[in-house]
């Protein structure tokens, strides 16, 4: 509409009015808070990846989401009517007009935020602005010289954010994904998520193929050979063969139970390894449950960002990371040093602490990284409708195209990343996820790594928790069997042997072979019960009771023909938790490169498994941070050509690895 025709329109000097200095409409004046939730909510900016966005919004569907009074959208019904005529009579049906009701001495900076309709502006303040990022000035110009140093860090970040291959953006949690899977268990034993065994399956599958391919001969009258190379799929679970193995376990540990039970007429309560565990039940609990609430600091710092209280640059980031170091030191030397508790009850809680740890740690960074994006799109989005808006003297001056375009890449990549982190139909946009409710599902899901939804399963199978429930108590009673009757007595002979004198090196190597081969047989048992309780048993009943739907925790590691395979799929969950807060942070926030990343990763992991040696052993002797760090010159053996090809003999010198490594370090931290 022509601007005369604008100002004979009674409805467009009735809202002029409004807006005016000494009229200024309650109803659409929004603090710095209200405005970053719009901002959050979507409602002000657009998806910039596939060109769509709706700048349209109206004050009941804000009411409704609880960004603004129910008072305030009663108040003034009637002028949100008259702005609605006026902005459809001007063309812009994205127009909405917001002002900051913070005080500020100068008057707000007028910028655009791009929509699907041309024109639409929104009113902000400099302090809306502001990031870590940038500096408005007080004359509402933007400072050229920060404009062309945030130009020059945004090209350095566009090859991460960029995929010229695909022609689209990457999100930066897109290393990590969660999907509807079985563990592998639960995939070959049974169907997916399902708890009922009905039979042989094999045969029905193979009587459904003959009638079909009989059905064809008679149709098309060919020859068997007209189809030599159709390959015939038959899948089958193996639950027949799980039972068995079980069945077999259970007979085992009743003979050994009926032996030991002779053997020390009746008094089970001579067992060292029962004894051990059952001391301190009620305090290491209390512990852990302590622990456990320790872990709300985190959620509590990004809770002050999201009311203003905090940044989370530089302040939230450094007494987060104080904090996460602190919390692993102090729960190290609370155990040790002042409740002194048993080996046992040390390396549970320390264990669970790395859990908790990295659980805090993803929860943190995961929304300290959202804050910048939404800081960069606010600042991007006043700069450039501050260089476009040829309403303002200095914008019209002649602006380098370069560095339009860097910020509308940025816009549009930011934009992408926040509309990304919702994938479900509840639409739950950061920072809308920083709630209680949201962080304790997240502490109680089988995972490590943070994200604002998961996928979930529909309902709870209460047969399939009881049957995890009595696999994860079963293998815990075998498990201290092995360890009772096997490896305790091996252990006693270790330490007697540590403690006596050298009689020469020949004799101290013969007695040390002598111990490594007797634990072998007792270590791999154990081995393999440890993962199938954490990994299979425990981790399946957490994630039935939260309805966590990807069970993916462990891949089938068995069948590995390389160490680089090996670590990836041995524990999926720690695995995710490196590959995004390890190697790809080192790659984005460090600049490493790969190499020198994944020597960080392989690194750090090291670190972590010499500290539970020393919280068992109380010395450090660095023996398991040599085999850890000896894992990365046998990843390049592997894929040298005598190796790379010969799947067999890869697998079979992974097994080697598997059955005499952890012997060895025992007996080399007993005796040495």
């Amino acid at each position: 509409m022509p601007k005369d025709d604008l100002l004979q329109s009674n409805s467009f000097v009735r809202i002029q009015s409004l807006n005016s200095a000494g009229k200024r409409r309650k109803s659409i004046t929004y603090s710095e808070d209200q405005f970053d939730e719009l901002a959050n909510a979507g409602r002000l900016y657009s998806n910039q990846a596939d060109d769509s966005g709706d700048a349209d919004f109206s004050i009941s569907k804000l009411a409704k989401q609880g960004l603004i009074d129910e008072e305030d959208e009663s108040r003034e019904e009637n002028d949100e009517e008259s702005l609605s005529e006026v902005n459809s009579s001007a063309g812009n049906t994205g127009t909405v007009i917001l002002d900051s009701t913070k005080n500020s001495p100068s008057p707000p900076l007028e910028i655009g935020v791009r929509s699907s309709t041309p024109g639409s502006k929104v009113i902000i303040t400099d302090d809306d602005a502001s990031s870590n990022y940038f500096e408005v000035d007080g004359d509402h110009k933007p400072d050229s010289n920060r404009i062309h140093s945030v130009v020059k860090r945004l090209t350095r970040k566009e090859k991460l954010r960029y995929n010229t291959k695909y022609n689209k953006y990457m999100s930066h949690f897109s290393d990590v994904t969660f999907e509807y899977r079985p563990s592998i268990l639960d995939g070959n034993i049974s169907l997916p998520f399902q708890e009922k065994f009905k039979g042989p399956t094999l045969e029905a599958q193979v009587r459904e193929y003959e009638l079909k391919r009989r059905s064809k001969l008679h149709e098309k009258n060919f020859s068997y050979d007209d189809n030599a190379d159709e390959v015939v799929v038959l899948n089958s679970d193996f639950t027949g063969l799980y039972v068995l193995f079980w069945m077999y376990m259970a007979f085992s540990s009743m003979k050994l139970f009926v032996e030991y039970y002779r053997e020390h007429n009746g008094n089970l309560k001579e067992s060292e390894i029962y004894n051990t565990m059952s001391t301190n039940l009620i305090l290491v609990a209390v512990l852990d449950l302590v622990m456990y609430l320790e872990t709300y600091f985190v959620f509590f710092i990004h809770w002050s960002c999201k009311k203003k209280i905090l940044k989370w640059k530089n302040v939230g980031m450094i007494i987060t990371s104080i904090y996460e170091f602190s919390f692993v030191i102090f729960n190290m030397y609370l155990t040790e040093n002042i409740l002194k508790l048993h080996w046992i009850a040390k390396i549970f809680l320390f264990l669970h602490s790395l859990v908790l740890l990295m659980k805090m740690h993803s929860y943190a960074f995961y929304n300290g990284y959202m804050w910048e994006i939404l800081h960069e799109l606010n600042f991007s989005t006043a700069v450039l409708n501050r260089l476009k808006d040829q309403s303002i003297p200095s914008s019209k001056e002649k602006t380098d195209e370069g560095v339009i375009k860097a910020f509308e890449k940025s816009q549009q990549f930011c934009s992408f990343e926040l509309q990304a982190q919702s994938v479900s139909n509840t639409n739950i946009k950061f920072p809308l996820n920083i709630n209680l409710h949201n962080f304790f599902m997240y502490s109680m899901f089988p995972t490590v790594v943070y994200q604002i939804e998961y996928p979930r399963t529909s309902k709870i199978r209460v047969g399939y928790v009881i049957e995890k429930i009595f696999a994860i108590f079963g293998t815990i009673f075998v498990m201290i069997e092995v360890a009772q009757i096997f490896m305790y007595p091996i252990v006693i002979r270790a330490l007697a042997l540590r403690d006596t004198e050298w009689t020469g090196l020949y004799n101290r190597l013969t007695e040390c072979s002598s111990l490594f081969v007797d634990i072998i047989p007792s270590f791999i048992v154990m081995y393999l019960l440890v993962f199938y309780l954490i990994w299979d048993a425990i981790l399946n009943c957490i994630a039935e009771l939260t309805r966590f739907g990807d069970r993916y925790f462990y891949g089938d590691w068995w069948n590995c023909v390389s160490w680089a395979e090996f670590s990836r799929i041995w524990n999926v969950p720690v695995h995710k938790f490196l590959l995004r807060h390890v190697y790809h942070s080192s790659i984005s926030f460090l600049s490493l490169s790969k190499g020198q990343a994944t020597f960080m990763t392989f690194f750090i992991s090291a670190i972590v498994h010499e500290l539970t040696m020393y919280v068992i052993f109380k010395k450090l002797r660095c023996y398991l941070f040599f085999f850890q760090m000896l894992q990365l010159p046998l990843v390049i053996i592997c894929n040298t050509k005598y190796l790379k090809d010969k799947a067999v003999m890869g697998n079979v010198i992974f097994w080697i690895g598997i059955c005499t490594g952890p012997s060895i370090m025992c007996t080399m931290y007993l005796t040495l």
